[in-house]
């Protein structure tokens, strides 16, 4: 009975962990648009700053997804 309690409570953080990931998915979305100010200013560089900045924000994104 121990060990399936233990499971029990595992499962309990898993569900609020779920729970939490999508207030911290909100905060990615928060971070994407600190990005896209970021942009602006790149605009200044025009090629060479929008090829870096495709670059990176399409790593970001990427690096995003996985975690």
């Amino acid at each position: 009975p121990a060990s399936r309690g233990s499971k029990r409570k595992n499962q309990d953080e898993a569900a609020r962990i779920s729970v939490e990931i999508p207030k911290k998915g909100e905060g990615i979305v928060a971070e994407g648009d600190e990005v896209d100010t970021l942009a602006p200013p790149s605009k200044k560089k025009r090629g060479t700053g929008s090829n870096t900045g495709c670059h990176l924000l399409q790593g970001g994104s990427a690096k995003n997804t996985s975690a």
